[in-house]
Parts: C-alpha cells; structure tokens; sequence
C-alpha cells in the first residue's frame, strides 16, 4: 500500500532533535536517542500531496502508534497493525516483519534511512539547518529527504519527500507536545473510525 507507505515516512518529522550537534549524521542521532527517551508524542500535520492536501494527527510511544487522516487510518500495538485506506475501504490486519516495519513504523524508517543514506546538512536563510538523505540504493523509492530543523525550536518542523517518480510530499508539523500517556487501546484497532459497514480483511 504506497500511500500508507509515503504517509507513515513523512510522520517521520514528527521525531524530536534533542539538541543540534555538529555533523548531520549527529543530529539524525540526537533525534532517535531522544525518542528512545521520550514518554508519548502527538502532532498534527499537514501533508501536500500530487496538488491535493491532507490533515491528520499522530500519536506515537515506544514502537507502538496511530495515525489518523481522512485518506489513512492506522494503528499498531506492537504486534498488529490495522490499516484503512480510503482508496480500497477496508481495513486490513497484519502483523508486519521486522523489514515491513520499516515501511510502517516512524522510528524503524528513521532508523533505516539513517543507516542506508548519504546524509548532509547545511544553514538556511530562513534560520534552519536542512537535512538531505539520498538513499544509496538505486532501487530507492525515495530519491531524496529533506528535514527542516529549527535552530531555536531544536524540532524538525519541515520535511520534504521526493520520490523515484518525481512527485514531491511535504509536510508541516503543528502543535507538536511530548510526555503524553496513552492508553493500551490508543493504539489498537477502533471501528468506529471508519465507515460503518467496512470490510476488515485478515492478512496475517
């Protein structure tokens, strides 16, 4: 599923800088070291999509989040996952590989991106350090990444995905708050979140 694939990646600027170091490659550290510390996360954002727009908001805590838009509906309990796409109207239940989690966890695609990238990072004009990854795969379907980083908010408040075909997503993250507490069902499965009458689709 591409568009959960694209959504779940630029929910990746919703992880928290803990400070700015030197080098490009710390500051990607200092984000998921600060995660790896942090209690609950939500945000809302603003995503930009192929000339179409999308609102949603994010709860993320350890492994486990949930993702709600009018385009994707997803929750993950650290085991199951349950995704809705608007573009097939069912729900479907899967219990992602380690590899798969990569492509629908925030923290697990940070992390793989980090690791698989070309990493560099410069000043902006507008008082921000950009971060560009290029994968070093040719296979990518990511050409490049780039994470807008404010220097006095220490938060990544922009990100920028171009993909292999040349579309462009971006999104813009607002009333960013850390230390929440979520409850186990936080992250599970909630019908009541999708039409009535949805199909549910046991994959695993």
């Amino acid at each position: 599923m591409k568009l959960l694939h694209y959504i779940i990646l630029l929910s990746c600027a919703l992880l928290p800088v803990a400070g700015m170091a030197q080098g490009a490659n710390d500051v990607l550290q200092d984000v998921i070291d600060t995660y790896n510390k942090s209690k609950g996360i939500s945000a809302d954002y603003l995503m930009t999509y192929d000339k179409t727009t999308d609102r949603g908001t994010i709860a993320m805590e350890g492994d486990r989040f949930r993702i709600l838009s009018d385009d994707l509906k997803c929750w993950y309990d650290g085991t199951t996952q349950w995704a809705y796409s608007s573009m097939t109207g069912e729900v479907n239940i899967t219990e992602p590989t380690r590899e798969e989690l990569q492509l629908s966890n925030p923290y697990a695609a940070l992390v793989a991106f980090k690791n698989s990238s070309n990493v560099s990072m410069v000043k902006t004009p507008g008082g921000a350090y950009m971060l560009s990854l290029i994968p070093q795969s040719q296979d990518s379907d990511v050409r490049l990444i780039q994470l807008f980083v404010g220097i006095g908010s220490k938060q990544i408040e922009k990100a920028v995905f171009v993909m292999a075909d040349n579309s462009q997503y971006t999104v813009v993250v607002k009333n960013y708050a850390t230390g929440k507490k979520f409850p186990g069902s936080t992250f599970k499965y909630d019908a009541g979140a999708v039409p009535a009458g949805t199909q549910v689709v046991d994959l695993r």
